[in-house]
């Protein structure tokens, strides 16, 4: 059979598959039931574990942490897709569906983790399917890694590759096609600042790496609230940080004490721009573009104000001068820097033969020309030797929905169905293209 006659014959598998992980909530909660990231993350791992058996492939449970879906080849030497089950809070303003009711309409998929990254996860399973069904044989064993702390920490994959080989060479469908050869690095940071007690309480944000939507703030005599537009951390510009937009309020009307407003003060002048031009840290280069950083979340507790901010960095970047430009900006606005935690980038050459080969597969497959790219977001790629991020995404596509609608990380997020099914005709050649050209 050939194989887009294949796949089209499992397009309602795929269909169906994809709207039973969408289904079941997975916020990576450490500890919570008992289980390392939490129940909902243990049930959608038992169930692509589940779908996996389904599908005649072999699987293994690694306590929780994540799992893999493996088929065997000529040689332990592994060729890997990695792919994560969790999911980011689902935030509220959602039109199309609820969160975790998923919909199926005019060729989207609708629900949380649809596009991030459930139905990639379907998608890259159907390929391995494929070779299985077929009784298609690789020189190289095929194994399907899925994550369930990606958006929060990526600790599933510290855990994995403590007691694991990565493969030799990894795609990751978390991305855009073509290939994503390059992710810029990133902080997680989080501060700390006193406050007074005329400040009762303060809130905004649900995830550490999401632009947040609403903020609110509870003084002795008012309470001021500010609304935003939600957006992917990695292109805080796509949003409106409702963080910021509260700060705004708050300095620009002098609500505050000269102490509290000095705190807030570094939200308003340092934050605006995204760019880090306000922190002194702004930098980019050609190959992945400009730093970037937003404020994700706000609490408040016992007199104490916590910040958590997503900041990514271009792939040449100098990150002493941002590490010490950060702290000494964060200081001067009465912030104490608590943790910096550090993802660093990293990049593949564009005209390395296996980019230049998977690019090439794509833009056959599309019918138009591709070329390679980097990108803010982080993705498993960034944790493993040999890894590109590759699709199912099309940057050039415009979701079905209204401004600050229908992405990952924002309400009514959806994923086009046929770019799952030419995800599956994409990573069907590459893995036999890979098979012969990777030792």
């Amino acid at each position: 059979m050939q194989i887009r006659e294949w796949i089209e014959k499992n397009r309602d598998g795929i269909i169906r598959d994809v709207c039973s992980l969408v289904e079941i909530k997975s916020v990576s909660s450490p500890g919570e039931g008992g289980w390392p990231f939490g129940t909902g993350c243990r049930q959608v791992l038992l169930k692509a574990l589940s779908l996996a058996e389904e599908n005649g492939l072999e699987t293994e449970n690694h306590e929780n942490y994540c799992g893999s879906a493996v088929l065997k080849g000529e040689s332990k030497e592994e060729l890997g897709f990695f792919s994560h089950l969790d999911v980011v809070p689902e935030g509220n303003d959602w039109t199309k569906t609820k969160p975790y009711e998923p919909l199926v309409a005019d060729g989207w998929i609708y629900g949380r983790g649809s596009a991030d990254n459930k139905g990639p996860a379907v998608a890259a399973l159907y390929a391995m399917k494929y070779f299985k069904e077929n009784g298609i044989s690789l020189r190289h064993t095929l194994r399907q890694f899925y994550g369930c702390d990606e958006e929060r920490g990526m600790e599933d994959m510290g855990y994995y590759l403590k007691a694991h080989k990565p493969p030799a060479f990894s795609l990751v469908p978390d991305a855009a096609f073509p290939v994503c050869c390059g992710e810029k690095g990133r902080y997680q940071i989080v501060c700390e600042a006193r406050i007074s007690n005329d400040i009762l309480s303060v809130k905004g944000g649900e995830g550490i790496n999401s632009v947040p939507a609403h903020a609110e703030i509870s003084l002795k005599e008012k309470k001021v609230t500010a609304d935003g537009k939600a957006a992917h951390a990695a292109k805080p510009e796509t949003g409106d940080n409702a963080i910021v937009k509260l700060s705004g309020l708050l300095v620009q009307n002098h609500l505050l004490g000269e102490a509290d407003e000095t705190v807030f003060r570094f939200l308003w002048e340092g934050l605006s721009d995204y760019n880090g031009s306000g922190l002194h840290i702004s930098c980019e280069d050609e190959d992945s573009g400009p730093l970037t950083i937003a404020a994700t979340m706000i609490e408040h507790t016992e007199g104490v104000m916590r910040l958590f901010l997503d900041l990514r960095y271009p792939v040449s970047a100098d990150t002493e001068m941002i590490e010490s430009e950060f702290k000494n900006t964060a200081e001067h606005y009465g912030w104490n820097v608590i943790k910096m935690d550090h993802n660093p980038s990293f990049y593949m050459d564009k005209e390395n033969e296996t980019v230049k080969l998977l690019t090439e597969i794509c833009s056959r497959v599309y019918g138009r020309k591709f070329e390679p790219y980097c990108m803010g977001g982080g993705t498993y790629a960034r944790k493993l030797p040999n890894a590109v991020g590759y699709g199912p995404g099309l940057s050039y596509q415009k979701k079905p929905c209204e401004d600050g609608h229908g992405k990952g990380h924002q309400p009514d997020e959806c994923v086009c169905i046929e770019n799952l099914v030419n995800a599956v005709e994409i990573y069907i050649h590459a893995i036999m293209k890979l098979d012969k050209l990777v030792p």
